[in-house]
């Protein structure tokens, strides 16, 4: 059903990649907005279906990233006191508008950053993962993919320990010291538990031959027609945005005052074609949805 996991690996990693550098170094609200659209869309769409690895947990999440945001953008103006409109005096320090404004610019490129990366999982599986970099870098890639997939490891482990620990009574004492040296052994124990893991799948792989010239992947992938299409369309979507940023067009500058270009339109250009890029996997997902549902009214 995810039309991208079917294309040639390098497509959607080329698309990752694009989005997670204009978000990050465009410094533009105009392209953070949609590229936090465009993740939370995509995410809560294949969570609906349960077809993310981490379904269950995208809108048990939702609560921890709005309070990243707030943190984000209530904590910029303590820490940066340039802006031309004071909205309160800390310890003698102005808290303006204009560094709340930037923090909270911040705080949605920093959250858009993480959900991206948390369609990454969805987009391009671990099997796609070393059919790009295992001949080229077979280290890299196996670094790679035990760092993505660590912190769900990681989730699963802990309430499975957690949950036999509480079987048990260890949380029971109403002393919050004891308490607190359970919840201590119980997270070392899990690092080591952890860190034991990586370095059995690492020797794991190396006994398999892992790296070793001549060695086939379990997934062979064939650049195709669509798959052409395809990049040719991210290449062309994201030139067009790096024009419309190069000239200027959606530069924000925040401080002493909040000041921009008018956009014209290439600049308009940008925007919609960046927006595009990024609503490109939900709306692969949504095509295929649509077809799925009307071939399956015709059974």
């Amino acid at each position: 059903m995810i039309t991208f996991r079917q294309r040639h690996p390098s497509v959607p990693l080329a698309l990752l990649l694009s989005v997670l550098l204009l978000t990050m170094f465009g410094q533009s609200p105009m392209l953070t907005v949609p590229a936090f659209a465009g993740a939370v869309l995509f995410l809560t769409a294949i969570g609906i279906r349960g077809l993310s690895p981490d379904s269950g947990s995208t809108l048990k999440s939702v609560l921890g990233y709005l309070i990243l945001w707030i943190l984000v953008t209530v904590t910029n103006p303590l820490f940066s006191t340039g802006g031309a409109t004071p909205l309160a005096f800390v310890n003698g320090r102005p808290y303006t508008l204009e560094a709340l404004l930037y923090g909270a610019h911040l705080g949605t490129m920093l959250i858009a950053v993480l959900l991206w990366f948390r369609c990454e999982r969805s987009l391009v599986p671990e099997e796609n993962r070393f059919f790009l970099f295992g001949r080229i870098a077979p280290k890299l890639a196996l670094l790679i993919s035990t760092v993505l997939r660590f912190v769900p490891l990681l989730r699963r482990r802990a309430a499975a320990m957690r949950n036999a620990q509480t079987a048990v009574g260890v949380y029971d004492d109403p002393d919050w010291l004891n308490r607190t040296k359970s919840h201590m052994t119980t997270m070392s124990a899990l690092t080591t538990w952890s860190l034991e893991h990586a370095i059995d799948a690492g020797a794991s792989m190396k006994a398999r031959g892992y790296g070793l010239p001549g060695r086939t992947t379990y997934r062979t992938c064939r650049f195709g027609a669509k798959d052409a299409l395809c990049m040719i369309a991210v290449v062309a979507l994201t030139a067009v945005t790096v024009l419309s940023l190069a000239r200027g067009g959606l530069h924000y500058d925040w401080y002493p005052s909040i000041t921009t270009k008018r956009p014209d339109g290439i600049d308009r250009a940008g925007v919609i074609a960046f927006s595009i890029l990024c609503l490109m996997p939900f709306l692969s997902y949504l095509k295929e949805e649509i077809r799925w549902s009307f071939y399956r009214s015709k059974m």
